[in-house]
């Protein structure tokens, strides 16, 4: 297994992966991806490649043909919080190609993006992930992620009608 940055032509892969990764993500989802986006998330890792803040890493598989791109993950440096300056690197898009899961292929894109993070000398990674994913949430806790911040999140329907019950 080799880790690399992305380079354009990574992109269809990259994609690809971004869609096997919604797809898991179905059961879970709150918000329903628009038309379109897709091509959005393309264009979004192309400028990626180009941002000194931003990296595009993927995972290849060194042992089948040509080197076919089995894991990804994007992060891009920000300020997460309004009460202070401080940056993170935010982690989206990690996605590991089913089949090629359990074998430390996670570990080493996120192994790459903190040292992405760390020769910028930005001393917090975060990310994103839906709670009821368990073995989501199972690999970020073993790597040492905690739960800081929770969004909460109800359909306005059911809200108002629990709030009129009331």
């Amino acid at each position: 297994m080799r880790v690399r940055q992305a380079r354009p032509e990574d992109v269809p892969s990259l994609v690809a992966l971004f869609q096997e990764l919604d797809r898991m993500q179905a059961d879970w989802r709150v918000f329903t991806p628009r038309p379109g986006f897709y091509d959005e998330v393309g264009a979004k890792y192309r400028e990626a490649m180009n941002n000194p803040d931003a990296v595009v890493l993927v995972a290849e598989d060194d042992e089948g043909p040509d080197g076919e791109v089995v894991g990804m993950a994007y992060g891009e440096a920000r300020v997460p919080s309004r009460f202070s300056d401080e940056r993170a690197l935010e982690l989206s898009g990690v996605v590991v190609r089913a089949g090629f899961r359990g074998r430390g292929v996670g570990r080493e894109l996120v192994a790459e993006a903190a040292r992405f993070a760390s020769e910028r000398e930005i001393d917090w990674v975060e990310l994103k992930t839906f709670a009821p994913n368990r073995g989501a949430m199972e690999f970020w806790e073993e790597l040492g992620f905690e739960a800081r911040v929770i969004q909460l999140t109800a359909p306005t329907r059911a809200l108002l009608d629990s709030l009129v019950e009331r």
